[in-house]
């Protein structure tokens, strides 16, 4: 509980130190008030380390915990309602008539000197708050300490972290035993054919699976490897449904209100006459009649072919319920090769253990300690990596108390709960976070950012970085000491940049998500609702408990065909994140007024609605937005004056198919970092104003990418002046010439995929960043500049990976 409450108290005090909000309260009269609420709040930060280690052995101390996690969480929302009043009159100076700011003078609620002696009244109760909490904790014996963890700001980025060879050791008879066994003949007519891979969690059932699943020969054994992720939800629609988007390699293909005798159909299409290898990874069912069903479906599509299933799970019933065929039981791996495994992860090169001889020493017995069980080993040796050799870190881990705690199958493994308790206090809270999210999910990592942003837990200490530079630095982390894993084969290549962190999606072995769940402490108050597939209930959308919410996220089927007016009222002052997905929302023609009010709006995700042309008249009131992503009929981007977001940061336009062209406002957003435009079919232009004097006005923009644009025939020309403009891609287009002084100098990916009738690239003389350059299906580009017979092959021969493809 002490790290938990320790994270909000930073969270807090971080917030109090921006810039921002420095500048609110200095405008609102409340500068003085909120210094000595903030030296109280510091004071008793410093007490939470010492309350750490003392609160097993007291519960006083955790109830004390407890009390004081409330009492932060009441000042967060006080801090919000500062905010929100101050963001308020901003918006009404910009766009409210005479008689609105008449009205808001005269307003109880709203005069500015009524709401100064109002918050003024509640920071003053909340320092007394903190003042006695902090007596209370000196009588319980709690003492000051001043040194907490830090996060170091230059972490290399290492994509391998993750990936299959870095991770894997050992387990190479199993592996050939299961191929030699894919490789048989089946061993019954009319019936598939199943291996389990059975163990305890973290053994490296999921691990062995990918090996098998990944070999050459088994590739060019059967014609269609799928892989399926099931976990504690064993329903054979959704499980259908996901069986089709691996066989297609596509998400999407079939929606999930589809009735099951469709998806069937379905099935049958995709994988009729083919010989299929399906992976049900972590499987927990033991419902004989659900995996009948699942197999007699499976059965009726696969004819007779020899088509094979692995499972992966913990428990010996259901390989047994699966009728194995194989049966292969994973015991812990041998010495030796826990040995190879941990070094692997704690040592900068493989001479490490040589030159540390004292670690290696004290990193053999912390080895003995994981039992043989690969995730343990990992998530350890990563964590002892980041520590910089550091032999008085080794002995801590060795030493430390969490391997003695009892621990039953089921638990979490002690190697888990120390990586944990060595991530810094702001970055516990963001790990923990992630269990709002469904186990298996797939995480995109500017999702994970806008949520950790909504809550606060980004907040920027220098002047040249922003909130998402702080949470790349913090997924960068997660990944160093394997908390979370880099998804690889991601589908989407309009999405397929080498180094940008912003669009990779990552996985969470289910241990570390139970981690995550177990150091999930919410508070009394409904923060998030985060609702992922056919929802249990209607929404309360205009329920008290939600007046507190920050982060609203539903995905999949919304029940209701419509939403309340006043839907976001309740919300208006705390809501940070939102993000709809129709379904059978899906005809919706007009969205809430309310939304208009959400005033602290910094995410707004909308996607499939079909039968939405337009937003609100004033979506411009939500200045403060940085994130907008739309899927949506809309026609015109000029309706909801985008130019008037001047935080925004990230725009992205999916499937807007009657979208015909891009205001040249757009061009003026001086803020806007990303920018994407995908399958806006009817697309033709993006409009542009007289360039003339605008070369000083330079853009932020740093990745620009189209796709499925047909009827697009030129870029932007304010392109032009996107000078830190760093990740470029332009996939099936109709454009016939590149901006001549497209800036090259900052770029460091550019990739153009299926345009026909491109027929040049811009001059390349000032390409000193760019490291990769690919182009397909560009017959014209091709013949220029392909290596072997390109005239113009020596213009790009410096790029260090260059590759001219007539084909994929």
């Amino acid at each position: 509980m002490a790290e938990v409450v320790s994270g909000v108290a930073s969270t807090l005090l971080a917030n109090l130190a921006t810039k921002s909000f420095q500048k609110i309260t200095l405008a609102c009269g409340l500068k003085d008030d909120v210094k000595k609420f903030e030296s109280s709040l510091r004071t008793i930060n410093a007490y939470l380390i010492d309350a750490e280690n003392k609160q097993a052995k007291n519960r006083s101390i955790d109830e004390w915990l407890k009390q004081l996690r409330e009492a932060f969480d009441d000042a967060g929302d006080i801090l919000d309602e500062i905010e929100y009043e101050a963001k308020l009159n901003e918006v009404v100076k910009m766009y409210g008539s005479i008689s609105t700011e008449v009205c808001r003078l005269f307003s109880y609620t709203s005069n500015p000197l009524a709401f100064r002696i109002r918050m003024a009244h509640k920071i003053k109760d909340m320092k007394q708050k903190m003042d006695e909490k902090i007596r209370e904790g000196r009588k319980l014996g709690i003492v000051e300490h001043v040194n907490t963890p830090t996060m170091e700001h230059n972490l290399p980025w290492r994509e391998t972290a993750s990936s299959l060879p870095f991770r894997v050791c050992g387990r190479l008879e199993e592996k050939e035993k299961i191929i030699n066994s894919l490789m048989t003949q089946k061993s019954e007519a009319n019936s598939i054919d199943v291996i389990s891979i059975v163990g305890i969690g973290g053994l490296g059932k999921t691990t062995l699976a990918q090996m098998v699943y990944n070999d050459t020969q088994v590739k060019a054994n059967f014609d269609t490897l799928m892989w399926a992720c099931v976990s504690d939800d064993f329903d054979v629609k959704k499980l259908i449904q996901r069986i089709i988007h691996a066989a297609s390699k596509r998400e999407n293909v079939v929606d999930a209100n589809s009735s099951l005798e469709y998806m069937i159909s379905l099935l049958n299409q995709t994988l009729h006459g083919k010989k299929f290898l399906l992976v049900l990874d972590d499987v927990w069912n033991e419902n004989h009649n659900k995996w009948d069903e699942l197999r007699n479906h499976l059965l009726e599509v696969g004819d007779d072919k020899g088509s094979k299933i692995i499972v992966t799970t913990r428990s010996r019933k259901v390989a047994d319920i699966v009728g194995s065929n194989l049966l292969m039981t994973l015991e812990g791996l041998p010495e030796n090769e826990c040995w190879r495994l941990f070094a692997k992860c704690a040592f900068q090169d493989e001479k490490g253990e040589e030159k540390y001889p004292r670690l290696k020493q004290i990193g053999e017995q912390i080895v003995q300690k994981c039992k043989g069980v690969p995730l343990a080993i990992t998530t350890l040796g990563c964590l002892l990596r980041s520590k910089c050799h550091d032999e008085n870190e080794w002995r801590k881990i060795r030493d430390s108390e969490v391997w003695n705690l009892n621990q039953e199958e089921t638990d979490i493994l002690p190697s888990l709960k120390l990586s944990y308790n060595h991530l810094p206090p702001q970055l516990k809270q963001c790990f923990s976070y992630l269990s709002c999210f469904p186990k298996d999910y797939k995480y995109v990592a500017i999702e994970l950012i806008m949520l950790w942003m909504a809550h606060g837990l980004l907040q920027p200490t220098r002047e040249d970085e922003d909130a998402e530079d702080i949470g790349e630095l913090y997924i960068k982390k997660l990944v160093s000491i394997s908390l979370l894993q880099i998804e690889e084969g991601y589908p989407y290549h309009y999405f397929d940049f080498q180094n940008l962190i912003t669009f990779k999606r990552f996985k969470m072995h289910n241990l570390v998500h139970d981690l995550a769940q177990l150091t999930m402490k919410e508070s009394s108050k409904t923060r998030t609702v985060m609702q992922e597939g056919r929802q249990e209930a209607l929404i309360e959308w205009t329920s008290d408990k939600f007046s507190y919410l920050r982060v609203l996220h539903l995905t999949k089927y919304m029940e209701s065909s419509s939403l309340p007016d006043d839907c976001f009222a309740t919300m208006k002052k705390h809501l940070r994140y939102l993000h709809l997905q129709a379904g059978n929302c899906r005809n919706l023609k007009k969205l809430p007024d309310s939304i208009c009010k959400l005033q602290n709006l910094q995410s707004l995700s909308l996607r499939g609605f079909d039968g939405l042309q337009k937003l609100c008249k004033n979506m411009k009131n939500l200045i403060y937005l940085q994130y907008l992503h739309l899927e949506m009929e809309i026609t015109s981007l000029s309706s909801m004056n985008i130019g008037r977001f001047q935080q925004l940061k990230f725009l992205y336009l999916y499937n807007c198919s009657k979208l015909v062209s891009v205001p040249s406002v757009v061009g003026r957003l001086t803020t806007l970092k990303k920018l994407g435009f995908i399958f806006c079919e009817e697309l033709v232009n993006f409009e542009d104003e007289e360039e003339e004097g605008k070369q000083h006005v330079n853009l932020n923009l740093q990745v620009f990418f189209i796709d499925g644009l047909e009827k697009l025939e030129a870029l932007p020309k304010w392109l032009e002046r996107a000078t830190k403009l760093q990740y470029l891609r332009i996939r099936t287009t109709g454009i016939k010439s590149l901006p001549t002084r497209l800036p090259m100098t900052s770029l460091e990916e550019f990739y153009i995929v299926a345009c026909e009738e491109l027929s040049s690239l811009p001059n390349m003389d000032q390409t000193h960043n760019l490291q990769y350059l690919k182009i397909s299906y560009c017959p014209e580009l091709y013949t220029r500049y392909n290596k072997n017979t390109g005239p113009d092959w020596p213009k790009i021969a410096h790029i260090p990976q260059c590759e001219i493809a007539l084909h994929g």
